[in-house]
């Protein structure tokens, strides 16, 4: 295995397990942090935004793509903790490398209905932009978190948010109204994106979710 210097960016719900990603400052790029091919489990995701040296390699049988451009096995005894992070400006910063210029950026202008990639496609799953915070806007659909994100090509996305840090907060009060008090109280809003798993047998969608939000 290699070592690899990861700065913790998403961490995100799947269903009972967590998935963990972060940009890799030495090959400049984002990783998808598996265990065995698999996710984590609650007791092994970490307390907080951190940056990390760990082990890691690609996949023997990887996935198709797109999540194929990120995934990398890891082993979670050789993880070194570096430093920690509050979700704010100093994250942010330390983030910069990982932004692109609009939403399309990201995955290489292969989005659809501003909504998904298509499975297979050959393009990153993770990403990340920074826009005004006065772009974003969160509201509920059937009970769920959502957010609608204008971003600097003046495309308007609604998405899932998938974002551990922000479903906590959200899942204590269901307070929607104090979500947008803060982020009308903030400057600048460094945004993750990422591509769900396709869901359904019979579609062939990855749709987008909003993996963080960093406020400053």
């Amino acid at each position: 295995m290699k070592k690899s210097n990861i700065i913790i960016s998403d961490i995100t719900y799947m269903k009972e397990k967590f998935c963990i990603a972060g940009f890799d400052t030495y090959e400049k790029n984002m990783k998808r942090l598996m265990l065995d091919g698999g996710y984590w489990d609650a007791g092994q995701i970490p307390t907080t935004y951190c940056e990390i040296l760990v082990d890691n390699e690609k996949f023997k049988e990887p996935r198709d793509y797109p999540h194929r451009t990120e995934d990398v096995n890891i082993d979670i005894d050789s993880i070194e903790v570096l430093r920690k992070f509050e979700p704010g400006k100093t994250l942010a910063t330390a983030l910069r490398e990982s932004l692109s210029k609009d939403i399309q950026s990201i995955f290489y202008h292969h989005v659809k209905e501003n909504a998904y990639v298509a499975q297979g496609t050959k393009c990153p799953s993770l990403g990340a932009i920074l826009i005004p915070a006065h772009n974003i806007e969160f509201f509920t659909e059937d009970g769920k978190l959502r957010v609608r994100i204008t971003d600097f090509s003046n495309q308007t996305y609604e998405l899932k948010v998938s974002c551990k840090y922000l479903r906590d907060i959200f899942d204590q009060d269901k307070d929607v109204v104090g979500l947008n008090s803060t982020v009308a109280a903030s400057q600048y809003a460094h945004c993750r994106i990422g591509l769900a798993r396709k869901f359904l047998m019979q579609e062939n969608h990855c749709y987008l979710m909003l993996n963080g939000l960093f406020l400053y």
